[in-house]
């Protein structure tokens, strides 16, 4: 079944686009140790991409408890049932998913905003992150571990893209004339990273 663009999970599913976790003082690919169960909206304008992540998500044993098809409405949702995460879209009528997240950070800041974007670009990651997203996920692949994902930042890691880091992480060395690790290890890494891309490059056009 294909929504949106994304080929939905089979036993023969095309590999994912890979995802890097920090907290906790490491850096790993996106898999916690446990299969807990937590609290999760779905925002997304897509009705139909809706459908099949919170299929995919309840069949990895995930409670669903609800499903928006506007930034307002996430952000009216998330405020009513406290989520431990909502997976949220950026490019949404009534309020993007940028201006969803600050406000979910103002009204609900114990939910957890991981970003699921087809915006595959570094800027749109360093604002997210630096505006409080507990991670930045592009939907150009499958879902496959989403669930780990949701897992993870719930958990209190954040999850990242690891081609936009990668053009994070290169543009800054090329740019920044600060010294900087060969390892990025947990989110005050991470954060630091993306403070010293953002000095090296232009805002994004709003």
């Amino acid at each position: 079944m294909l929504c949106h663009g994304i080929n939905m999970p089979t036993p023969e599913s095309p590999r994912s686009r890979e995802s890097t976790a920090f907290g906790r003082g490491r850096q790993r690919t996106s898999k916690p140790a446990r299969p807990e169960s937590f609290r999760v909206i779905i925002a997304d304008d897509d009705k139909g991409l809706r459908s099949g992540l919170k299929r995919i998500l309840e069949d990895d044993g995930l409670e669903v408890v609800g499903s928006a098809g506007t930034g307002r409405q996430a952000v009216e949702m998330t405020v009513s049932l406290q989520p431990d995460v909502i997976v949220l879209n950026i490019r949404m009528p009534a309020m993007d998913g940028l201006a969803a997240l600050s406000a979910i950070q103002s009204a609900e800041p114990r939910t957890k905003v991981l970003i699921y974007t087809g915006y595959s670009t570094p800027e749109y990651l360093a604002e997210a992150i630096t505006n409080g997203a507990a991670g930045y996920l592009v939907k150009d692949r499958s879902p496959v571990h989403l669930p780990d994902a949701v897992r993870a930042v719930a958990l209190g890691e954040t999850i990242v893209d690891r081609d936009l880091l990668q053009t994070i992480l290169t543009t800054v060395r090329e740019k920044s004339p600060i010294r900087l690790p060969d390892n990025y290890t947990d989110s005050s890494d991470l954060k630091r990273l993306i403070h010293e891309y953002k000095k090296t490059v232009r805002p994004r056009d709003s």
